[in-house]
């Protein structure tokens, strides 16, 4: 079998994806707002990514919330999502990856994982579609990818059930990214052009810069802005 032939016969074997977004900040910089709730076009960003994974073809998306419970799990009903709740005051991303993990492990096994941070504005199906191709073609050696826009890298982060359960293994203050160091041969970061990897919200600046990326479509914050439910 030449190479194009064992790389296409791989792709065909590859096991479905299943996406978790991780939306368990506490967006203190934002002046403690869930990132998710903010709303594009009266969209919010939680179900317009929900949207565009399962556009992408995501056999199943889940969301990690914390504690903005209230706000989030009526979004993540309406999208048709699986809520997968925090019961820490102030999760870290660690926390919420280990949650992720936990979820995927118990329910997904056999599925390849796509972790993806809630608070990526412009990321699109169009955006996730590339990489899931690439993902499928990759080479049986790559168990973890990554986007890379100009040296920075960005999401979402694709992970094969191998380097899932791997992580997992790991004690639990340790994260992907720390296996991602410990395994650079597994790990295949796709440069690409595109923003829309490595856009996200973290202060008002942001949502400012947003609001000229996307207008004449209103950004706007629910109201009333509640505080989280747990402070």
């Amino acid at each position: 079998m030449n190479q194009s032939a064992a790389v296409n016969a791989f792709s065909a074997a590859q096991p479905p994806l299943a996406a978790t977004i991780l939306a368990a900040g506490l967006g203190q910089r934002l002046g403690w707002r869930a990132k998710a709730t903010l709303q594009i076009g009266g969209i919010s960003l939680l179900e317009r990514l929900v949207a565009a994974l399962q556009q992408a073809g995501m056999a199943t998306v889940s969301v990690v919330v914390g504690p903005y419970r209230e706000q989030l799990l009526p979004l993540i009903e309406r999208s048709g999502a699986i809520a997968l709740t925090h019961r820490l005051a102030s999760p870290s991303l660690i926390d919420s990856q280990r949650l992720a993990l936990d979820m995927h492990q118990s329910r997904f096994c056999n599925h390849d994982l796509l972790l993806v941070l809630a608070d990526l504005p412009l990321l699109g199906a169009a955006d996730i579609a590339p990489l899931v191709s690439a993902w499928h073609r990759r080479a049986t050696s790559v168990h973890a990818q990554i986007p890379l826009v100009d040296g920075t890298r960005g999401h979402p982060l694709l992970l094969s059930r191998h380097a899932v359960a791997q992580v997992a293994a790991m004690p639990r203050q340790l994260g992907v990214r720390y296996w991602m160091q410990q395994n650079p041969e597994a790990v295949q970061s796709l440069p690409r052009p595109n923003p829309a990897y490595v856009t996200d919200l973290d202060t008002p600046d942001d949502v400012i810069r947003l609001r000229k990326l996307v207008e004449p479509l209103p950004v706007l914050w629910p109201s009333p802005c509640a505080q989280p439910e747990d402070r």
